[in-house]
């Protein structure tokens, strides 16, 4: 038993029985073997996923190649390979393969310690989707909980006095202070690490000092939190064949994610700082008026409690939404940070959905348009504009290309290029140039509504793109990607931003605050991010979407945190002079069950919209991107872009519709 419980069984001997006490001591023991000691092994046909330490600093590379080396060594190895974001080195086994703990050994013996406090936090407080949720820390504060519940029906029949309820109280307000806890944290080396144990002793303290009116909104949350791991390993479980196919897919370097200054507060946090400060004032002065135990109920009245309630229901519901749609969740915590996001940059590459689309065209004199339109669309290549092509005596391609005589249209080039007109086309009939065309980048589907909800939830838009002159009408900014989207990120956050990135860029991923990793089929997975949504970007819908809801729920628990305040007050003032503490802990109690019901019903709600939203998109979108939109068209109508191509009204969300829909 550690300094800790021994420091809990001594207070706990001197206020109750040697029955309570035990009970405690068998708690905290059983909480500890159930958290899941030792290192974490993950196993798939012919593979293993290896928990590994002191690949993620500043010699994350070195230790990597080091772990890699020895395990290659081995005759029961085909190969391994480092993911340092991960903190987990996969390894592909012969068949048979070779024992597990012959593997883990070497790693063991490879591997090394973390160089630094702040390394040995970012590694105790990643959760991989493949670990298991006992390893999280639920299953323990489960077990407590439970052992709480029993203690308090216990304190409800004993011949004992209960401990003073402002005890519980105390250990409250260093769960709920955003500094107390960050405090907690340095302490104990880590904010998960902080708020497991913050949390079992703030529920063996509402039990014995409370009367256990606390733990049904703490066991909620638990709950909340092991199914939230339970979902992200089921999904970790289908995906993990189709992202690793072999070395080349598994490894990825350490990356640096310190940002240039800490991550800005939220609603919530400076709602708890206010809040707790007043509280901390009001006992004082009101200790001459009403005496010391109303006083200190009044002080307990503050405690924010339901601010933190409908965040912890709201992420963890949303966690298993997104595991259930097929997204991996790489880094729960980000999920309890949507609220404080207010920019988010979109990545050209990303958003170019790999095929091009015929948007302008310009017959040339004594043509007929039509005609033209019909062979342009035709001879036209999606996946290859540049090509020459030919179909009888018509040849299309880029106009330097075209074998032509007399006229060159090199007056409409001019024009469209002005125009900012992406790649620029001819079109020839027996090497006489009929009509120039324009093709441009499709973009990805859901751009737009991707676009749409960041309007929605007040994000400022930013797009990161290499071109010379975008089409981006739609953005708040244009920034220059070719050196680098780490800069561009950082130069955000210097700002005072909170960044959410929807890119495959894996060092600008571990960056941002909000990481959303896309990637297509076939290709390797951009590690580093938090959340790996695919090539779809309905995902990225959803939780767009979610910063706005998630900043709905923090009114809403602000406003409940309010009221549960002014009623604790209220009955902690006029009440019977007994147990005004207890009175005043019920209401804050109250409001954090009604603050974890709206988080629940928020994230349910949300996902309901964007999937019937999505449903709805699929039902009456254009023909996709991978199949020639003017297959499903009438062509004659393709003459009419370019007249838009010749002002700078022509949007890239008006071109994207027109390269799907025409």
């Amino acid at each position: 038993m550690g300094r800790r419980d021994r420091s809990v069984m001594v207070l706990v001997d001197r206020h109750a029985p040697t029955a309570v006490s035990g009970a405690i001591g068998l708690a905290t023991a059983v909480a500890a073997r159930l958290t899941g000691g030792g290192r974490d092994v993950w196993a798939c046909a012919g593979r293993l996923h290896i928990e590994t330490h002191g690949v993620h600093g500043a010699n994350g590379a070195r230790v990597a190649r080091r772990v890699e080396r020895a395990l290659e060594r081995h005759p029961g190895v085909v190969w391994a390979r480092v993911n340092a974001p991960a903190c987990r080195v996969v390894v592909a086994l012969t068949d048979p393969p070779p024992p597990r703990r012959e593997v883990v050994a070497l790693v063991a013996q490879a591997e090394s310690a973390p160089t630094s406090l702040d390394e040995e936090v970012a590694e105790e407080e990643l959760h991989h989707p493949a670990e298991s949720p006992r390893r999280t820390g639920a299953l323990a504060n489960l077990v407590v909980d439970a052992v709480a519940f029993g203690l308090a029906g216990l304190i409800r029949v004993a011949p004992w006095a209960p401990l003073p309820t402002e005890l519980a109280g105390l250990v409250s307000a260093v769960e709920l202070h955003p500094r107390l806890r960050d405090l907690a944290a340095r302490r104990l080396h880590g904010h998960d690490r902080a708020e497991s144990l913050l949390s079992m002793a703030a529920g063996l303290a509402h039990a014995l000092a409370a009367g256990g009116s606390g733990l049904v909104v703490d066991f909620a949350e638990r709950i909340g939190r092991w199914q939230e791991a339970r979902a992200d390993q089921q999904a970790w479980r289908a995906a993990e064949p189709r992202l690793i196919r072999g070395p080349e897919d598994a490894g990825a370097d350490p990356m640096v994610v310190e940002r240039p200054r800490p991550l800005p507060d939220g609603p919530v946090e400076r709602y708890q700082r206010r809040i707790l400060a007043a509280g901390a004032a009001a006992v004082p002065a009101a200790v001459p008026l009403v005496g010391l135990r109303r006083a200190a109920a009044v002080g307990l009245a503050t405690l924010p409690k339901a601010t933190e309630a409908g965040r912890a229901a709201f992420a963890s519901h949303l966690g298993q939404v997104l595991s259930r749609s097929g997204a991996l969740v790489m880094d729960r915590a980000v999920l309890r940070r949507l609220d404080r996001l207010d920019t988010l940059v979109l990545d050209d590459t990303v958003l170019r959905g790999g095929h091009w689309a015929l948007t302008g065209l310009v017959p040339l004199a004594g043509v007929d348009a039509g005609e033209v339109a019909e062979h342009g669309f035709a001879l036209f290549g999606p996946e290859n504009p540049w090509a020459v092509r030919r179909a009888g005596e018509w040849t299309m391609g880029p106009v330097d290309q075209l074998e032509l005589r007399g006229r060159t249209g090199v007056r409409q080039q001019r024009r469209l290029a002005k125009a900012g007109a992406g790649v620029v086309l001819g079109l020839a009939r027996r090497r006489r140039l009929e009509a120039v065309l324009v093709a441009e980048a499709a973009t990805a589907p859901d751009h737009d509504t991707v676009v749409a909800a960041a309007r929605r939830a007040g994000l400022k838009v930013v797009l990161a793109t290499d071109e010379r002159r975008p089409r981006a009408d739609y953005t708040d900014a244009v920034v220059d990607r070719r050196h680098g989207l780490v800069g561009v990120v950082r130069e955000i956050q210097a700002a005072g931003g909170a960044v959410m990135l929807l890119s495959g860029d894996r060092p600008a991923l571990g960056t941002a605050d909000c990481g959303l990793g896309v990637h297509t089929e076939g290709s390797p997975p951009p590690w580093g991010a938090h959340v790996l949504i695919g090539s779809e970007l309905a995902t990225a819908v959803l939780l767009v979407e979610a910063v706005a809801e998630a900043r709905h729920v923090d009114r809403d628990a602000i406003v409940l945190a309010q009221v549960a305040t002014a009623i604790g007050t209220v009955t902690a003032l006029a009440g019977p002079p007994a147990r005004p503490s207890a009175r005043s802990f019920t209401a804050v109690n109250v409001g954090a069950a009604l603050a974890f019901a709206d988080g629940l019903w928020r994230a349910h709600h949300l996902h309901i919209r964007t999937s019937t939203g999505a449903t709805a998109r699929r039902g009456t979108s254009c023909p996709p991107a991978a199949v020639p939109a003017w297959e499903h068209g009438s062509p004659a109508r393709a003459a009419r872009p370019s007249a838009q191509l010749g002002s700078r009204d022509g949007t890239a969300q008006r071109s994207s519709t027109l390269a799907r829909c025409q």
